[in-house]
């Protein structure tokens, strides 16, 4: 067909011929980049397919009928072979290793950010002075074209194709090449950090599921987002069901509302949590648990979760408990021992009161009996029988106190008054003894909070401790001093004897249960009396009494200050 057949000038029939080609190489790229795109959606976990698609469709766009390889950076080792379109006869007696170390010959040319375009590549090898000539004689390289991958400028990886003959790639083929791969690199990188981010979050799931524990990731505002596989299986729920925490009945009734405001005010002030709660089994039982949250926050500060762990400890808490009632029996023990050490002392303490009822009751019967009668010198007469009652009725109280088995209990009472009915019970020991007992307590009424039986046993403890420790001083007097002072923060108590005094080498051992100096002694009544001051909050130690003697003093905080 001529031009007269045709219309159109031969400049015009070439330029739509170029343009012809332009568009259908252009097409052509499009296809390979949907046939990336498509292996990359239908295989998202394994980027093999991918490596395989790319390095085809690369090949097909330059034409490179001596096929090529991709290789992927391996990190500090060098460029690795993940794909390979090697023709049969290359296959046949020359494969590349499939690692090129960075120093080689190969990895100087794969560290290329640009293309790098060989026209004579056997003669290329032959210069660098590379193995394999027996190869390049059976199965010629003749050109070679290395295009980079490139992820925000950084070189991920490399591609290599070639052509059996010399025949080198034209500018176009180059240039279409470069641009597929450059697509085809973000596809590939966007699929293998979305791979690296599932297995980072499969190991975190592993992780936190082999966790001894209940772990929960919970948003800024608190909200669940994950937990692991414990808490599914201790509460029987979905986590749909366990972001309702507050409402669906988990969390024991009775503890619900402290910890909702301490978990409200954290999350609120970014600031850790602590609290022990009860936690609702799906059999509907309740177990104890301590849970523990802290904020993670990115480089300015801001939260942008918090990680929150729940300890089962309703196995230490139940042995707690245990331990706190044998405290309380070995205290019981300890009080009704010294109970009978005082056996002759409270006799005569109920004695007193009684006999002196009896002879009060016979006054008012001699009063009935005068003539005329006077009812003022009765009531008189039968009034201070009540008060002398009473009296023994106290001192019964008292023992009945001191020796009945009962859970602590703690109550605001004023600690002279009890130091005060202490030194009444220990009279007959201290009279034994040759002790004389003296005071220097506060003035007014200072109020402590706590248990009044056991810590009245704390001071009876040392009070026979001290009489008896000086019972074996042959001179010089025998004094005790029992002392009291107040400040803002508690109360200090001091029991002062002019005894022997204790061995400075085993002043830290005289609180350790079981150690005893006395022949007779279990050596658990200071263990028992340290136990209870720690448990009202306080402190007791022992140290030596100036000029001679033992003083044991311990600490209580005010029953305002808790």
């Amino acid at each position: 067909m001529n031009q007269l057949e045709t219309g159109e000038a031969p400049e015009a029939a070439h330029r739509r011929s170029d343009l012809q080609k332009e568009l259908a190489e252009v097409l052509r790229q499009r296809a390979a980049i949907s046939a990336v795109l498509r292996v990359t959606a239908n295989s998202p976990h394994d980027l093999q397919p991918i490596f395989d698609t790319i390095l085809d469709n690369a090949v097909r766009l330059c034409r490179a009928e001596g096929g090529g390889g991709l290789f992927r950076l391996a990190e500090e080792a060098g460029f690795r072979l993940v794909a390979s379109t090697l023709s049969p006869a290359i296959l046949a007696h020359y494969t590349p290793p499939t690692l090129h170390e960075y120093d080689s010959f190969f990895g100087r040319i794969f560290a290329n950010k640009s293309p790098l375009h060989i026209p004579d590549f056997s003669a290329e090898l032959r210069r660098a002075g590379e193995a394999h000539p027996s190869a390049l004689v059976r199965a010629p390289i003749g050109t070679a074209l290395f295009v980079p991958m490139l992820r925000n400028d950084e070189l991920i990886g490399s591609m290599a194709i070639g052509r059996p003959h010399i025949e080198p790639f034209t500018e176009k083929e180059i240039e279409l090449v470069t641009d597929f791969v450059a697509e085809a690199s973000i596809a590939l990188e966007i699929t293998r950090r979305e791979q690296a981010l599932r297995e980072s979050e499969r190991d975190l799931r592993s992780a936190i599921d082999g966790i001894p524990g209940f772990v929960l990731i919970l948003a800024p505002n608190g909200e669940v987002e994950a937990v692991n596989r414990q808490i599914v299986e201790y509460f029987g729920r979905p986590l749909e069901e366990l972001r309702n925490w507050g409402t669906n009945g988990i969390v024991h009734p009775g503890d619900l509302p402290h910890i909702v405001e301490i978990f409200t005010k954290s999350i609120a002030s970014g600031i850790p949590y602590q609290f022990e709660v009860r936690l609702r089994h799906f059999d509907g039982e309740y177990r104890w648990f301590d849970c523990r949250g802290v904020p993670i926050c990115d480089g300015s500060g801001r939260i942008t979760r918090w990680y929150a762990l729940q300890t089962d400890i309703e196995d230490r808490t139940q042995a707690l408990a245990r331990l706190r009632e044998m405290q309380s029996d070995f205290a019981r023990i300890n009080r009704v021992s010294m109970m009978g050490e005082l056996a002759a002392s409270l006799s005569h303490e109920i004695a007193q009161p009684i006999a002196s009822a009896r002879n009060n009751a016979r006054a008012a019967q001699n009063f009935l009996n005068m003539q005329p009668l006077d009812l003022g010198e009765v009531r008189e007469a039968l009034a201070c029988v009540v008060g002398d009652t009473d009296r023994a009725r106290d001192i019964i109280d008292r023992i009945r106190e001191q020796m009945k088995k009962a859970p602590p209990r703690k109550e605001r009472f004023d600690l002279g008054a009890a130091i005060s009915e202490l030194i009444v019970l220990a009279r007959s020991v201290t009279n034994r003894h040759g002790v004389s007992v003296q005071t220097q307590l506060a003035d007014g009424s200072f109020p402590v909070e706590g248990d009044r039986v056991q810590l009245q046993q704390v001071l009876l403890n040392l009070i026979l401790n001290a009489a008896e420790a000086m019972g074996s001083v042959e001179e010089g007097p025998r004094e005790l001093l029992i002392s009291t002072e107040q400040d803002q923060t508690g109360v200090l108590v001091a029991v002062r004897d002019s005894g022997p005094g204790i061995d400075p080498a085993h002043l830290d051992r005289v609180f350790d249960a079981f150690y005893t100096t006395k022949s007779s002694g279990t050596g658990m009544g200071l263990s028992i009396c340290r136990s209870i001051i720690r448990a009202h909050g306080g402190r007791l130690w022992a140290g030596a009494n100036e000029p001679r003697g033992a003083v044991f003093q311990f600490t209580l905080p005010n029953a305002s200050g808790g």
